[in-house]
């Protein structure tokens, strides 16, 4: 039970938090000793809840893609220079492509990657970020938003998402960070890295579903729970935290928790 809550915090929080969520939980896992009846349910229930946490935050922002998708896919070419939620949509539905063809080929061999080479992945997370304070600056005025930044760009921010599917990459900080580097601005960097990972989280989910043997309802609850309870706080956290620019911070406690992960399982204490 308690170490169900703990997950679903860790969870809860690294999902948004550009840490690596899944790093965190394997990381965890193992000094928890968490032993469940079928871990993939729990893994599911998790997701599940990650997903409507983002849902919920991006509710308006959710509603009106999905409308402007369906009323202006008509009108394409006028509605994707023009509409800023129908060139949303286009853009998620682009991004989103690299991971699913990253999924489908690499999901198996996920679970295998040992802990030494997780927090080797987290360096690279934590490097990633650090040098996000050189493009980062306060300067918004010449920052892209949705209605200037190429789709070409959006193919590139799902390729940096496809990425993470490696535990120990953060997909947010991956997908901001690359979103930061081509100019575009904090705000819609933000919006668009937790739009796109919807696709993401939800075909993951329906991936690892077909995988359930045995359902553990009580410890799946207390996941689901805290991983949506914490998730609407760790996400509205971070959407307040980079209007600061102060993304790079989150690098240095990356790059700590790598090395101590990297040096601890290297060392085989």
């Amino acid at each position: 039970m308690i170490q169900a809550f703990i997950l679903g915090l860790v969870q809860s929080i690294t999902e948004f938090l550009p840490v690596s969520s899944s790093g965190h939980l394997r990381i965890a896992e193992y000094f928890l000793n968490f032993q469940d009846g079928d871990s993939i349910s729990f893994v599911v229930a998790l997701h599940f809840g990650t997903f409507l946490a983002t849902c919920i935050v991006f509710f308006k922002d959710i509603k009106n893609t999905i409308i402007s998708f369906i009323t202006k896919l008509p009108t394409f070419k006028t509605s994707i220079k023009d509409d800023e939620y129908f060139r949303m949509s286009i853009m998620i539905i682009i991004a989103s492509i690299p991971t699913a063809i990253a999924g489908l080929l690499l999901a198996k061999h996920l679970a295998s990657i040992p802990l030494q080479k997780i927090g080797l992945n987290l360096i690279m997370t934590g490097s990633m970020l650090m040098l996000t304070r050189k493009v980062d600056n306060k300067n918004l005025d010449d920052k892209k938003d949705v209605l200037t930044t190429s789709l070409y760009y959006a193919l590139l921010i799902g390729l940096a998402q496809s990425v993470a599917i490696f535990p120990g990459i953060s997909r947010s900080g991956a997908t901001i960070s690359v979103a930061l580097f081509l100019g575009c601005g904090r705000a819609f960097a933000g919006r668009f890295s937790f739009l796109i990972s919807l696709p993401a989280i939800f075909g993951a989910t329906l991936f690892m579903l077909k995988d359930i043997q045995l359902l553990n309802i009580k410890i799946a609850l207390i996941g689901f729970i805290t991983a949506f309870v914490f998730g609407i706080i760790a996400l509205k956290f971070l959407l307040n935290f980079l209007k600061n620019g102060k993304l790079f911070y989150f690098g240095f406690y990356a790059i700590i928790v790598g090395l101590a992960t990297s040096i601890y399982f290297s060392s085989g204490i």
